[in-house]
């Protein structure tokens, strides 16, 4: 399942990750809100809510010990570290966490 967001001249498409569960209950609320005179204000409310809870959270970079065992995992498996890995704590988690372990490895080897 995906969500569109249109906003002006911006279009986004985003892949969700839902439990069965809740995207049965989206696939329900959005159901309700397209009947014709279905009331639409709790949907509307609730997606920006959701919206702007996110727009609210603190942005939180990668601490200065995770960058540099990034750069050095990268320099040693000949990997490209991608830019969200640079900005995004959670990204940069996501990423030790995919070659932490192969880098350990080939350093263990050498």
């Amino acid at each position: 399942m995906s969500f569109q967001l249109v906003y002006g001249d911006h279009d986004l498409v985003l892949p969700l990750a839902l439990d069965a569960l809740a995207e049965e209950r989206l696939v329900d609320l959005m159901s309700i809100a397209i009947e014709p005179g279905a009331e639409r204000s709790d949907l509307s409310r609730r997606i920006t809510d959701a919206i702007s809870i996110l727009l609210e959270c603190p942005i939180v970079g990668p601490t200065e010990k995770q960058l540099k065992y990034a750069v050095a995992i990268a320099r040693e498996l000949s990997l490209t570290i991608p830019p969200e890995v640079l900005q995004y704590r959670e990204a940069m988690t996501a990423f030790l966490g995919a070659y932490a372990q192969t880098y350990r490895q080939k350093k263990g080897r050498t």
